[in-house]
């Protein structure tokens, strides 16, 4: 099946590259994206600490991570 999406060129670039990286075409490394996405028995309500690390996205975000005994917590982003 045929799917198409708008994304940035700079996006499209990135994927492409990651996708020759793995020895797969760009359209086979989305489709193992999704399946993978959606093999999972719950969907994320966020990702992470180990899925942030490295995430350009998240590169500018501040957690603050408490030095004390208090109980542990997850960080909100």
């Amino acid at each position: 099946m045929n799917v198409t999406i708008e994304i940035s060129e700079e996006l499209a670039r990135e994927a492409r590259q990651r996708a020759v990286a793995t020895g797969k075409s760009l359209s086979g490394w989305v489709a193992d994206l999704i399946q993978r996405e959606l093999s999972e028995s719950t969907p994320k309500s966020g990702l992470s600490l180990l899925e942030l690390i490295g995430d350009d996205r998240t590169s500018e975000v501040d957690v603050e991570f408490p030095r004390d005994k208090s109980p542990l917590r997850i960080p909100e982003f």
